[in-house]
């Protein structure tokens, strides 16, 4: 079957075998887009729970500096109590300082864990953040491992 149709002295012609191949054209279009489609949506999603993990982390990293803050303040009214003559708890305090050791470790845990999560290089040596591009630490000049 043909269909012939003139327009301005310009002869088209459609044949059913190509609008048979213009039709498998489009179908390979329309797999490929929705393939592109499938993939951007996994990227998206990827994505999304990279940064609810950051925030996730950036709260807990918060969290933990408002306990320390808490757990020093308390020893610091134990302390200021002993000096106005209050009765001496050394091993209260010596109790606090050592919960807020665990805090303080936890916190520079979480710490390095955001800046690699940031992108960024943690130095084995000292632990100082850098650059992605850095071959060395800025801060002590040690070799950065990209591991």
């Amino acid at each position: 079957m043909t269909i012939e149709r003139r327009m301005k002295s310009v002869k088209f012609e459609i044949t059913n075998g190509s609008l048979e191949k213009l039709a498998r054209g489009a179908g390979d279009a329309a797999l490929d887009a929705a393939a592109v489609l499938r993939e951007g949506a996994a990227a998206a999603a990827r994505h999304a729970e990279e940064i609810s993990s950051r925030v996730r982390l950036e709260q807990e990293i918060r969290d933990l500096r408002q306990e320390i803050r808490l757990q020093m303040q308390a020893a610091g009214e134990i302390v200021y109590a002993a000096h106005r003559g209050g009765p001496s708890d050394s091993d209260r305090i010596q109790t606090i300082l050592e919960y807020v050791d665990g805090l303080y470790e936890e916190l520079e845990a979480h710490q390095r864990e955001s800046e690699t999560l940031r992108g960024h290089l943690i130095c084995p040596a000292c632990g100082a953040a850098n650059h992605s591009d850095c071959l060395y630490c800025q801060n002590c000049g040690k070799p950065l491992s990209r591991q």
